[in-house]
């Protein structure tokens, strides 16, 4: 995990790393790839995503730190009710293998057997793209988001695409 930055971050578009304070709307707090730190800015920022440093090599995933957020994927939620639809909201992670793992990817499907670096980063870019998800949602004023799915793609032969969507929605107790 990496140090954040003592120091504000620069006027003029949002730097990385730096998203609206889920707490003080009008400041900037520092997301350092795992949690929110102390580090704030005054600024308005209007990012689409968490996002773990980019580039980082094993860095640990995002997670969501706001108020919670219920993942379905029912159409509904039995003993509570809909009161407001806020619309779609998508969580998206695009991520590779290291060209090693690639490489031993490739005898596995000589010899067969799993290719486990590709279960994790799978695993992980699931988890990465819910934590995405649930702060889509938080920033659309929602409390839960049904029909939740996944849907996975891939790049170019070397990149999969991750992205979990539904519908965010605020739902009250019966």
């Amino acid at each position: 995990m990496s140090t954040p930055p003592q120091a504000p971050p620069p006027t003029g578009g949002t730097p990385a790393d730096w998203y609206p304070d889920p707490h003080a709307p009008g400041q900037l707090r520092y997301w350092d790839g795992a949690q929110w730190t102390e580090h704030t800015s005054p600024g308005a920022a209007n990012p689409t995503s968490i996002e773990s440093q980019p580039g980082a090599v094993n860095a640990p995933l995002a997670q969501y730190s706001g108020p919670p957020i219920l993942v379905s994927t029912m159409n509904d939620v039995p003993g509570y009710r809909i009161t407001e639809v806020h619309g779609e909201v998508f969580g998206l992670v695009v991520r590779s293998r290291n060209m090693f793992s690639n490489v031993g990817a490739s005898f596995r499907t000589v010899f067969g057997g799993e290719a486990r670096g590709y279960t994790q980063l799978l695993s992980d870019s699931r988890q990465e793209a819910v934590a995405r998800l649930m702060y889509a949602v938080h920033e659309k004023g929602g409390n839960a988001v049904i029909a939740m799915r996944f849907d996975a793609n891939e790049i170019a032969n070397v990149m999969s695409e991750i992205a979990a969507y539904g519908t965010a929605v605020t739902i009250e107790k019966i």
